[in-house]
């Protein structure tokens, strides 16, 4: 059986690893029973996915695992009791046999939350910096080691003021996550605040992942409904 748990990350487990997150998940769901299917060969590993892996230092409440299980399904709370504080699985469900491929082939985008204190007119500011045809900045190639010049803005999809207040940002952006055209939500704001002339160093956003989009914009999660 295919599963898909919703899951939310806060607190001081934003700092795990995406590979750490996954050894976590792996050992509760052997502790819970559902004993994870492995794949054939030389090298056997579990078969279980993340749909969007999380940037380090970034909240969620929209992350989804699937995995394949020969096990019963438990209930959440003998999942959730056995995971440590700031990861809580919100729900399950069972993967339709019309989906054959994995979640993540289906993403498109994602939008983050933004909450800062010491950004006046931050709507102004935002639509500036929307307004742009373009806005290249500096990336690291893991590859290479070198620094190369990448043009952001077509992955700046949309925002919204989630509340206009003075001497405070809070936003949503939705940023692609397409294969090679992925943008950080920690870049997006370094952009965001050269853009409107803003010392990034002195501030400390607080950004959360609210949703994973599929193809249609819609959160990918109707897609198991």
């Amino acid at each position: 059986m295919k599963v898909v748990f919703e899951f939310t990350k806060s607190g001081d487990m934003i700092y795990i690893s995406h590979l750490d997150l996954g050894r976590l998940f792996l050992r509760v769901l052997r502790m819970s029973g559902l004993r994870p299917v492995y794949s054939q060969g030389f090298n056997p590993h579990p078969k279980m996915s993340f749909t969007l892996p999380l940037s380090l230092g970034i909240h969620s409440v929209c992350e989804l695992l699937e995995f394949e299980t020969d096990g019963q399904i438990v209930s959440l709370d003998k999942v959730n009791e056995r995971l440590p504080e700031g990861v809580r699985v919100l729900s399950w469900s069972e993967k339709p046999g019309s989906i054959t491929k994995s979640l993540a082939s289906f993403v498109s985008a994602a939008s983050y939350e933004f909450m800062c204190e010491g950004i006046s007119d931050a709507p102004s500011l935002l639509a500036a910096f929307f307004e742009l045809d373009s806005f290249p900045v500096q990336k690291l190639d893991k590859k290479t080691g070198t620094q190369k010049t990448k043009d952001i803005r077509g992955e700046m999809l949309d925002y919204r003021i989630i509340k206009n207040m003075r001497g405070r940002m809070l936003a949503e952006a939705t940023l692609s996550a397409m294969p090679g055209k992925t943008l950080n939500p920690v870049i997006f704001f370094e952009a965001f605040c050269e853009s409107a002339g803003l010392n990034k160093d002195s501030l400390a956003p607080v950004i959360t992942r609210t949703a994973i989009l599929g193809s249609d914009g819609k959160p990918l999660k109707e897609v198991l409904q």
